[in-house]
């Protein structure tokens, strides 16, 4: 099964997912067997925000294209988000502040949905992924230093198993599958493809 409307979307997310605030039932996924247990004691939080947008041509998701200047994930498509800071209660206003700094969404004019499973990455990061719906009419306004490329990608792309080519790499000494999901140019893997996945595995598989 894959997506068909944005009403059905959000209604097995509000169903399946965890709930904005509160205890969350999902386990943990990513890249758990690249991450050695000294790290794991000392893994960053970090939240990314999921902007679905309902376009009159049919709903999207906002990515944004990392700068080859980052430290972290140099280059690689990303949902708005970054590390949890001391100014955040939580990872939902630390991925609601992120959206904002990077590329300008209100985060009042946000409808919170619900969180996805905590990802973690091989580079011990934490992300709890935050749906939200934005305002139809929503335009971007990039920050150049946070943000090198914006572009939205139809939920029934990303939501469609037959876009989801599976990959292989050698990393950290050990076979890696990865999930990659080309659109118009931007090579949408690693982290953000696992994100999508998951939920994905969450809202039409369980």
């Amino acid at each position: 099964m894959s997506f068909t409307t944005l009403d059905d979307f959000l209604s097995r997310a509000s169903d399946r997912l965890d709930p904005i605030q509160g205890r969350g039932r999902l386990p943990e996924v990513g890249d758990l067997d690249f991450v050695d247990e000294d790290r794991m004691t000392s893994i960053r939080a970090a939240a990314v925000l999921i902007p679905v947008i309902p376009r009159r041509s049919g709903p999207t998701a906002l990515l944004t294209q990392r700068p080859d200047t980052m430290a972290s994930h140099p280059g690689q498509v990303a949902f708005p988000g970054g590390k949890v800071d001391q100014v955040d209660t939580d990872e939902v206003a630390a991925a609601l502040r992120e959206a904002e700094e990077e590329v300008g969404v209100v985060p009042d004019h946000v409808e919170l949905i619900a969180r996805s499973a905590p990802y973690v990455t091989g580079t011990a990061f934490r992300i709890t992924p935050v749906l939200g719906v934005l305002p139809a009419d929503f335009q971007p306004r990039p920050d150049p230093t946070e943000v090198a490329d914006v572009f939205e990608a139809p939920l029934d792309f990303l939501f469609n198993t037959a876009n989801h080519q599976v990959g292989e790499t050698f990393y950290k000494g050990k076979n890696r599958q990865y999930i990659e999901m080309p659109w118009k140019g931007f090579r949408i893997w690693g982290v953000t493809a696992g994100i999508i996945r998951d939920l994905y595995a969450n809202l039409y598989e369980s």
